[in-house]
């Protein structure tokens, strides 16, 4: 999904957002999956600002996620794009962070 965030706060030097759910396994298996990649490819694992959504549900309908876990990408023009799941398929993690 490629939608503009007119109102987006985020970091500038926060490209990746992963949105989780607390503790919950599929969240758990996210955040090692993208860090894995990201040791993998060689990006730095501090560009990713994770929100649990458990301690801040308005950021789901800040962002319009409507399911967990979520990587999210906000280019410089505030256009975004969204990778839903745990991040276990390997070759469409490695193709949404070839956009970075």
């Amino acid at each position: 999904m490629n939608r503009p965030l007119a109102d987006d706060s985020c970091p500038q030097n926060t490209p990746l957002i992963l949105l989780v759910t607390g503790d919950a396994p599929r969240s758990r298996r996210a955040h090692r999956n993208l860090m894995a990649a990201l040791d993998a490819s060689g990006l730095d694992d501090t560009s990713v600002h994770e929100i649990d959504l458990l301690q801040e549900p308005q950021q789901a309908i800040r962002y319009g996620i409507f399911a967990t876990p979520a990587l999210m990408h906000i280019d410089a023009s505030g256009n975004r794009q969204v990778l839903y799941g745990d991040l276990s398929d390997e070759l469409r993690l490695k193709d949404f962070l070839s956009a970075l």
